[in-house]
């Protein structure tokens, strides 16, 4: 009974055991069906061979049945007195029955037979009993030993199948691995995924296993057509037994008379491809149904595979949908940074902003390079982005750098790119922003800061439309309209050799010169309310408006960083504005600047205040008095203690009891001084 782990083979060995105790000539074991309630002979000795599909006794049908049905061994030593015998075999004259019993459940019966009259005794029956029960503890270990295998296996195919869902993203990889797990682990004989195509109204074939090219092509379904179209149809998973017996099987994918074994041994499951309300398609194997392995196991296994299967659809689905969210969303940011840059956000009207609007529209759709050149802060970089963004490059890339921002020993790499292993810590390819910016713009910023071997570099760049990556051999070909920018004097740089000059005249062949804000004051106002609506939205304040005090104070200001310090005071003023309208107290700084004409430089250490103020007073001209009309007297005495008091912090090292005792106050006067003045330190 422990010589073996087939359950085959150990009914094999008990009926012929038990054939050997008893000394008869014939016998059989049999197992109830409880699907029907018959008894189906498994195995048998001394008997022609077609007993096991003739003989079908169902339970409580003769001597054997009624054993099965009653659970009690019986032993009948003349058969012809027995009225419930049913002969299987013409010289049976005996015959002893005992059920096989596990768990108080009757799972077979062992059916002896001899050819003499008298043939059983009460200790055969006894010791048969014994064995049968202990055989049929074994067999059902067996079973169970052979599902516990079953969903094993099945568990490990579908962490197989979960790796490969979550390994790619390409829904045919996915099918066609799912096939090859499911071939492998079920032994196919054949199987096939089917998605609905609803454009056609008709269920194809997406991925299968033994199948050839051209039963894949008959792979095709009407809804409701066949066992594949009523699985789709009903959304309910189906097991057929046996595919030749099935009246509903189609047979669409070739004759079943191809299969590897016998088409009365192939069973066939199909489970639906669905989500809680709609049924996509249909997975479905066929395979050879192997005794005591359970179909709904594996169909319940199936069913899971379809859950995964739906769900790898579903994730493409909703990675269809993103790309195409955000293929409209990159249309759109695409729009509006052309209407951002056409002109709209640079602002101006005096007669230089005019001429330079006139010249972005010239040289946007040309290939010419632009060499932007002016004061810091007066909008290079967005000349640059209405050039690129204007022009019939407008849809490619737009790279920006700044070189004086990267490290010399770096910058190279940034714009050329760098092989794996060039130098330590290049530990993979890396494209530079010239190739990034390929078929598009760059921009190169502060190109005067740029080393000589770089500019070498770049000036190949120009004349040859090629890059070389470090530690590279191979030039590459690239299509890069190049726009730079300086406020440096590069004219002064050649002369110093800091700056080639071939180059120079490479990049020089448009420029275009940004004019600073206090040669276009007809502008400011328009940038004053532009930067006022920009920082009041994002900031979600009520400001209408600015003072026309503020509005005097701001335009005697000679803003010597341009455009981009207008904007930061603007900014600064409506952050910390608690007002609906900006006034004079909200660019204090701005005074105190215009105050002591030093523009934004701070009194320096060791300077005598006396004397800052005397040059203070000699500087402070009428029109910026009445700029502060009405409030002259505490604007100048406010702006003169904070200076007063901000020097005292630096020359005592911010030690308030110091300060306070140098200033002449007590110590609460000077912490409520700082208070009121809103002095940072």
């Amino acid at each position: 009974m422990n010589s073996t782990l087939d359950p085959d083979r150990l009914l094999d060995l008990i009926l012929e055991r038990c054939i050997q105790i008893c000394e008869v000539g014939s016998g059989s074991l049999m197992l109830i069906s409880r699907g029907d309630e018959v008894l189906d002979i498994v195995t048998f000795r001394g008997m022609n061979p077609s007993v096991r599909t003739k003989v079908k006794l169902r339970v409580g049908e003769g001597i054997t049945g009624i054993v099965a049905a009653s659970g009690e061994g019986m032993i009948v030593n003349d058969v012809t007195q027995n009225p419930h015998y049913i002969s299987i075999k013409d010289d049976i004259l005996s015959e002893l029955a005992v059920p096989m019993i596990v768990e108080d459940e009757v799972i077979g019966v062992i059916s002896l037979d001899s050819s003499r009259k008298q043939a059983f005794s009460e200790e055969y029956l006894e010791l048969v009993s014994t064995l049968a029960n202990m055989a049929a503890q074994i067999f059902k270990n067996l079973q169970t030993f052979r599902q516990l295998e079953q969903k094993n296996k099945i568990q490990q195919v579908l962490i197989d199948i979960s790796r490969t869902v979550t390994s790619t993203l390409v829904l045919q990889e996915i099918f066609d691995d799912v096939m090859d797990r499911l071939d492998k682990s079920l032994n196919l004989e054949r199987g096939s995924i089917v998605l609905f195509d609803s454009e056609k109204n008709i269920l194809k074939l997406s991925a299968a296993s033994g199948l050839t090219a051209e039963e894949m092509e008959k792979g095709v379904y009407l809804p409701g057509e066949g066992v594949t179209g009523k699985v789709y149809e009903s959304g309910e998973a189906v097991i057929v037994e046996s595919i030749v017996s099935d009246e509903n099987f189609l047979n669409r994918l070739g004759n079943a008379s191809h299969f590897k074994n016998n088409p009365e041994n192939v069973s066939f499951l199909a489970a639906p491809i669905k989500s809680d309300t709609d049924v996509l398609g249909v997975v479905s194997v066929f395979f050879v149904h192997k005794k005591y392995v359970d179909l709904k196991t594996y169909l319940d296994f199936l069913q899971v595979v379809a859950s995964v299967i739906y769900q790898a659809i579903r994730i493409q689905k909703l990675i269809d949908e993103e790309k195409r969210e955000i293929s409209r969303e990159n249309i759109l940011l695409k729009r509006e940074l052309k209407n951002k840059y056409k002109f709209g956000s640079l602002i101006g009207k005096s007669k230089s902003m005019e001429k330079l609007f006139e010249m972005i529209q010239l040289v946007s759709d040309s290939r010419a390079s632009v060499l932007i050149t002016g004061e810091s802060g007066t909008g290079k970089e967005m000349i640059a982005s209405a050039i690129h963004y204007n022009s019939s490059r407008g849809d490619k890339p737009f790279i920006k750098i700044n070189c004086a921002a990267i490290p010399e020993n770096l910058l190279e790499s940034e714009l050329f790119g760098h092989k794996k292993g060039s130098f330590t810590g290049a530990v993979a390819d890396k494209k530079g922003k010239f190739e990034m910016a390929d078929t598009g713009t760059i921009f190169l910023d502060e190109i005067g800061e740029m080393d000589l071997n770089l500019q070498s570099k770049l000036l190949r760049v120009l004349q040859e439309k090629e890059i070389e990556a470090v530690g590279s051999v191979k030039p590459k070909k690239i299509d890069v309209r190049i726009i730079a920018a300086t406020n440096a004097d590069l004219e002064e740089l050649i002369s110093q050799k800091l700056f080639r000059a071939d180059l120079y005249y490479r990049l020089n062949v448009v420029n275009m010169l940004t004019p600073p804000l206090r040669e276009r004051p007809e502008d400011i106002p328009l940038l004053i309310n532009h930067f006022i609506t920009k920082y009041t939205s994002e900031n979600v304040k009520k400001i209408k408006g600015i003072t026309r005090e503020a509005h005097k104070l701001l335009m005697s200001y000679s803003w010597p960083g341009n455009v981009r310090e207008l904007e930061n005071v603007i900014e600064r003023a409506v952050v910390l504005s608690q007002l609906e309208m900006l006034d004079i107290q909200d660019f204090s700084e701005i005074s105190g600047r215009i105050l002591y004409g030093d523009e934004g430089e701070d009194v320096e250490v060791g300077v005598d205040p006396e004397a800052s103020s005397e040059v203070a007073s000699s500087k402070f001209s009428p029109a910026h008095l009445d700029a502060l009309d009405g409030r002259a007297m505490e604007v100048v005495v406010g702006e003169v203690e904070a200076r007063l008091i901000k020097y005292a912090m630096k020359k005592f090292k911010y030690t308030k009891t110091r300060v306070a005792k140098f200033l002449g106050i007590n110590r609460n006067t000077l912490d409520k001084k700082i208070k009121d003045l809103k002095i940072d330190y």
